[in-house]
C-alpha cells in the first residue's frame, strides 16, 4: 500500500511511504505532525488552532497525530481542559467574571466575560507567560470551588449590589462564601476587584478593608445612601505611588471612564498604596480622588482594587492595561518586570480564535 504525505504546499516533492502496516503509517504520520506542530508552537500558540482547522486536506491520520503533538506540548488537566505549557513553579491566577449587564453582549460596557477572556490571553502572550497559569470562570462563582483552593490570586470582574439594585458581587454572596474567602486570604492568596465589584455592604466592611484595602460604600445606617460617588469624565490620571511595583512602566495617562470615587479606606492603614488618582474629581481629602490602590496584608497576601473598567475599550490604553496586568502578577507574588508586563491589545475576534484551541468542559473553567 502506498501512502502519500504531500509537501507541495511547502514547495517540496511529495514523500511516498510504501507499507502494508497501518501502524507504521500512523507512526510516520505522528512523527511528521509532531515536528510540524512543535515548530508552530515555538512561534505562536494560536497558529496551532489555524493548523488544526485545515488538516482535512492531509487526512485523518495527521489530524490524530497533530492532536497528540498538541497534547505533548500542553498540560491536560483532570477535568479535560488544555492549558498552555507552563513551568512547575507557575502561579495560578483565577479570573471570575460575573454576568454581563448594562445592555447586550458586545456593547463594550460591563462586558465582564470579554474582559476576563482578554486578560487571560494578554497574560498568556505576555513576557511573564511562563510564570502564570490562568483559569477563568464565567456567570459568577464556580459551582465547584475545589480548583480555587490553591489559587495564588483571585480577581473578580462583576456587578455588585447597590441596595435593592443588582446582585452582590460573587465573593460576597453569602456567609459560606465569606468563610471560603477568609480561608484563602489567611493562607496568603492574592485578591483583586475591578469596577462594580468594588461595591460592598457595611456588614462586610472589615473583611473588604483587610482583603483589598477599599470599597465603594453605598450603604449608610442600613439604607441605600451613598458615601461614595460616580462621575464619568474624559480626564488625566496621575500616579500617587510611582515607585510601587504595580506602577512599573506606567506613565500618567488620559482616559474616559465611569470613575467611582470618595471610596471608603481605613485612614490608619499604612499598608495601603494609592496607585491612580483623578485630580479633576470633586473628591474629599485626603483620598477621595483615588481610583486604584494596592494593599500588603498582614497574612502575607496582596490586595488590589480599581473602580475603572466600565468601558471595554479602555483595555486599548497601554498604561491602564499594563497597570492591571502588573497588579495581577504582583498579587500572585510574581516579580513585576522592570518596565511592567508587556502585552499587545487583541480584538475580541482574535481572542475567540486563540481560545478556540482550548477544550472547555460545559460549566467549567477555561484554562
Amino acid at each position: 500500500m502506498k501512502t502519500e504525505f504531500s509537501g507541495k504546499s511547502c514547495g517540496v516533492a511529495p514523500t511516498y511511504i510504501e507499507s502494508s502496516d497501518t501502524n507504521a503509517q500512523n507512526g510516520v504520520g505522528l512523527f511528521i505532525a509532531f515536528m510540524i506542530v512543535k515548530s508552530l508552537v515555538s512561534i505562536q500558540p494560536h497558529i496551532v488552532s489555524l493548523f488544526m482547522k485545515n488538516l482535512n486536506q492531509v487526512g485523518s491520520i495527521l489530524r490524530t497525530a497533530a492532536c497528540f503533538a498538541l497534547l505533548t506540548m500542553n498540560v491536560l488537566a483532570a477535568d479535560g481542559t488544555i492549558s498552555p505549557a507552563v513551568t512547575n513553579t507557575a502561579k495560578k491566577i483565577v479570573l471570575i467574571a460575573g454576568k454581563k449587564s448594562h445592555g447586550p453582549e458586545g456593547n463594550r460596557i460591563h462586558d465582564y466575560p470579554w474582559s476576563v477572556k482578554l486578560l487571560k490571553v494578554l497574560l498568556e502572550q505576555s513576557d511573564v507567560r511562563e510564570k502564570v497559569s490562568v483559569e477563568t470562570y464565567f456567570d459568577g462563582w464556580p459551582k465547584n470551588e475545589k480548583p480555587i483552593e490553591d489559587a495564588d490570586t483571585v480577581f473578580i470582574l462583576s456587578d455588585g449590589r447597590d441596595g435593592n439594585l443588582f446582585s452582590e458581587a460573587p465573593h460576597l454572596e453569602n456567609a459560606e462564601r465569606i468563610s471560603f474567602m477568609e480561608r484563602l486570604m489567611k493562607r496568603g492568596c492574592g485578591f483583586g476587584v475591578i469596577h462594580f465589584s468594588t461595591f460592598a455592604p457595611e456588614v462586610y466592611r472589615d473583611q473588604i478593608l483587610r482583603w483589598s484595602g477599599g470599597y465603594f460604600q453605598w450603604e449608610t445606617d442600613g439604607e441605600r445612601k451613598w458615601y461614595s460617588a460616580i462621575k464619568v469624565l474624559d480626564t488625566e490620571l496621575s500616579l500617587p505611588s510611582p515607585r510601587h511595583a504595580i506602577s512599573r512602566g506606567v506613565k500618567p495617562f488620559r482616559m474616559k471612564e465611569e470613575f467611582y470615587y470618595n471610596l471608603r479606606f481605613s485612614a490608619s492603614d499604612e499598608s495601603l498604596s494609592p496607585l491612580l488618582a483623578v485630580p479633576a474629581l470633586p473628591g474629599r481629602e485626603p483620598d477621595g480622588r483615588c481610583v486604584a490602590w494596592a494593599r500588603e496584608r498582614e497574612d502575607g497576601g496582596r490586595g488590589f482594587g480599581t473602580t475603572c473598567g466600565h468601558f471595554y475599550d479602555n483595555w486599548k490604553n497601554d498604561d491602564f492595561r499594563r497597570l492591571v496586568l502588573n497588579a495581577l502578577v504582583w498579587s500572585a507574588h510574581i516579580e513585576v518586570p522592570e518596565l511592567g508586563v508587556e502585552s499587545t491589545y487583541r480584538e475580541h475576534d482574535e481572542i475567540s480564535a486563540y481560545l478556540s484551541a482550548s477544550v472547555v468542559p460545559l460549566g467549567g473553567a477555561v484554562k
